[in-house]
């Protein structure tokens, strides 16, 4: 266990947050501003009470830190850039390396709109649960805590009980352009609505919502387990530890901030990017926290202390995403430049770069479960799977691979292997998701600028399914590792956290 230091977290800040978010603007007001000296953000005022460990710049040399992941790969030489040639062929897409949970049982009854090629008619289609979170401003960002470490006790994370398909914990955090971050229990509500009892649930009317319509007669309104306060302005992002431990957020304030997911106090300040940070993650052994910034680089931190470790130079414009793979070997990071690029973790030396023909900005990228791919969301209303796999002689690279041989890894794909479009997304930069909990219904989710969540069959990239509910854009949406369960979040004109799930899940 790893022990933090710091103060107490700030006063929570006053309703009114000057300055633009990621929910509010789109990629390319951002730009515009970006480039106008006079309207980049002020740093945080001196008199802000602000947690102890804070550090700014980054030092000459590459902390040992980073060093010692060079265990796990060696050094790959630069790699070619592929273009996206406009095919998309149907071969299979395998997302996961290990079989599926169990899976638990959530949610009520609904319809699906478009039916998927595969045998699929036994499956539930997803609706709108009966319950709901809300923010002052629109949600830029959703996480469901990761279940894949299996119980963690008290620390925030989830427990899942593989004999009666139950689970013990289910926590979703919220990002918002209000300057908080929320982390919502939804547990109990998920147990109520698999008792199908309606005496469990204290129903609630929505007020002042504005949109009768937005929840069919009444709902549970939430209340946040933890209100995470000390940004003074939007946060972009929000990202859990694998343990789920601790809770990192991005913000337009140009600084990430590191929370205990246990008590909501604020333990790190990360300080040296010079314009809004986008987008953050954790490494998978929590000891790195990547950033990317429309300051047009991608950062490495030491979480235990905040120093950065590493600035890698990595794109033209700025960035809008980044991720880890499974093994913490490869970052991906996508940008307002068209390009994703995969870079290694230990040296910095950038891997692979992929663009779309017509090289159409990207607003977000995300590694598959298993590594193997990439999902690459575009404002030209496409999301693209790239194959980036890429062997070497004596296996898969990002899963195989752990530096136990001396030749060099050759990521040699990169070739788009699935194309989705349907979805609405010229204008802001809107996350998407793999729902991959039950083999018989793996999806790739989507936001949407017309107010809806897309669900893409996997392999036959038909949409599925439409979920209907918001009544603004939605930039935010994530689907849980081990539950057929998804979140999303409405942006000024809604400011919902909504969750969605089948009636019925196999067991």
């Amino acid at each position: 266990t790893t022990s933090f230091g710091g103060d107490a977290p700030p006063p929570p800040p006053s309703e009114k947050i000057d300055g633009p978010s990621t929910a509010l603007l789109s990629a390319s007001a951002k730009l515009a501003e970006s480039s106008n000296p006079s309207s980049s953000v002020p740093p945080p005022s001196a008199a802000a009470k602000t947690p102890a460990a804070a550090h700014d710049g980054e030092p000459a040399d590459v902390s040992a830190i980073v060093r010692r992941a060079a265990s796990l790969t060696n050094t790959a030489p630069s790699g070619q850039i592929l273009k996206d040639a406009g095919k998309d062929p149907r071969g299979a897409v395998e997302l996961n390396d290990r079989p599926s949970h169990k899976r638990a049982r959530v949610g009520d009854t609904g319809k699906e709109t478009v039916d998927s090629e595969d045998s699929s008619d036994t499956l539930q289609p997803f609706t709108s649960l009966p319950f709901y979170g809300d923010h002052k401003r629109a949600i830029s960002s959703l996480s469901f805590a990761p279940s894949t470490s299996g119980s963690r006790g008290n620390n925030g994370g989830m427990s899942f009980n593989s004999n009666s398909g139950q689970v013990s914990a289910v926590l979703c955090a919220s990002a918002s352009a209000d300057g908080c971050a929320k982390v919502w229990d939804i547990t109990k509500n998920l147990t109520d609505v698999q008792s199908d009892d309606p005496s469990s649930n204290k129903k609630k009317k929505i007020a002042g919502s504005g949109h009768p319509s937005a929840f069919p007669g009444v709902a549970t309104r939430l209340d946040p387990k933890l209100s995470l306060f000390g940004h003074n302005r939007g946060i972009n992002d929000v990202a859990w530890s694998p343990t789920a431990s601790y809770l990192a957020t991005a913000s337009d304030d140009k600084t990430l901030r590191l929370w205990s997911a246990e008590t909501g106090d604020a333990f790190v300040e990360f300080r040296g990017h010079t314009n809004f940070v986008f987008s953050c993650r954790f490494n998978p052994q929590s000891n790195l926290l990547v950033s990317g910034s429309f300051d047009e680089t991608v950062k490495l931190w030491d979480v235990r202390c905040g120093e950065c470790v590493a600035t890698l130079p990595a794109h033209s414009n700025p960035v809008t995403g980044v991720d880890f793979n499974r093994d913490g070997t490869c970052i991906v990071s996508g940008s307002y430049d068209g390009l994703v690029r995969i870079w290694d973790t230990a040296t910095g030396e950038c891997l692979k770069t992929v663009y779309a023909e017509g090289n159409p900005p990207v607003g977000g990228v995300r590694f598959s479960p298993n590594g193997r791919f990439v999902l690459s969301g575009t404002l030209d209303s496409k999301l693209r799977l790239y194959d980036v796999s890429g062997g070497h002689e004596r296996g898969t690279f990002g899963n195989e691979y752990r530096g136990l041989h001396n030749h060099r890894p050759q990521l040699r794909g990169g070739k788009c292997s699935k194309t989705y479009a349907g979805h609405e997304n010229t204008k802001f930069c809107t996350f998407a998701a793999f729902l991959s909990a039950n083999p018989k219904r793996q999806c790739v989710v989507s936001g949407s600028e017309d107010g809806k969540v897309y669900l893409y069959d996997l392999q036959s990239r038909l949409v599925r399914q439409t979920l209907e509910g918001h009544h603004d854009a939605v930039l935010a949406v994530d689907a849980h590792d081990s539950l057929e369960l998804i979140g999303s979040g409405g942006m000024a004109n809604d400011k919902f956290v909504r969750f969605w799930g089948p009636s019925k899940m196999d067991n």
